[in-house]
């Protein structure tokens, strides 16, 4: 795990973008950033924001977090392989036009099935209606991420974990997740199980064929979500 400036490096490449349910925000460039964003748009907190730097503080015109991607990308570029004169196409990933098309079902399902229900999700997000409302769209962005990664991926010039992987296992998380909730729902009674049992379905599948797609997916080490000893260890000396 690199920590650079007090803050994890790449910790917002594979997250949720839950933030209120994240303990890793207070290391978390993005976050920062965004808090001063909204810190601009307030008035009672403009004066703060707006307050002059120490003449000894360097300008920081572009976000760190922003560099950090610029420079990933550069890197990238240079050890790519220069770009024959026909580009080369993508692979075709087995079962990933179905992967998509689920993943969308999925999502359009259960928006419309939480727009009907009379239930609304609680703030708190531990419940089970919040859960599922959050989730219902990052699986599909992260499971749309990862098949575009994989079909795009040339093996031939990396040499470090895919970025696929990575954005495989987000959508896992969101996947195992979701399951769990609904079926906290049909144990509480607040829903009945043959309402409940498509979506059941439709998460098992996507789970399985993406666990096939992405083998690697659930070993992929995520900047400090799957690194809990060097996290406590960061906590401990701040």
């Amino acid at each position: 795990m690199e920590i650079r400036d007090g803050f994890i490096v790449g910790v917002h490449n594979y997250c949720d973008a839950w933030c209120d349910r994240c303990t890793l925000t207070s290391h978390c460039r993005v976050f920062a950033d965004m808090c001063e964003l909204e810190a601009a748009d307030d008035p009672n907190l403009k004066p703060v924001v707006d307050a002059p730097r120490h003449p000894d503080d360097e300008p920081e015109p572009t976000p760190s977090w922003l560099q950090e991607l610029l420079d990933e990308i550069n890197i990238e570029s240079e050890r790519a392989p220069k770009a024959d004169s026909a580009r080369r196409l993508p692979r075709v990933v087995p079962e990933g036009e179905a992967i998509e098309q689920r993943a969308d079902a999925y999502l359009r399902r259960t928006r419309a099935w939480l727009q009907r229900s009379d239930s609304e999700p609680h703030s708190s997000p531990g419940e089970p209606l919040a859960v599922i409302s959050w989730f219902h769209m990052v699986i599909h962005v992260k499971a749309m991420r990862a098949l575009h990664g994989l079909a795009e991926d040339d093996r031939s010039w990396r040499d470090w974990p895919a970025d696929h992987d990575g954005s495989a296992k987000v959508a896992l998380i969101g996947i195992d997740q979701s399951h769990r909730a609904w079926r906290d729902l049909v144990e509480v009674g607040r829903v009945p199980p043959a309402e409940a049992a498509p979506f059941l379905h439709d998460l098992v599948w996507l789970r399985s064929a993406l666990e096939r797609t992405f083998p690697k997916a659930r070993a992929f080490v995520r900047p400090g979500f799957d690194e809990p000893a060097e996290v406590a260890r960061l906590l401990q000396s701040t």
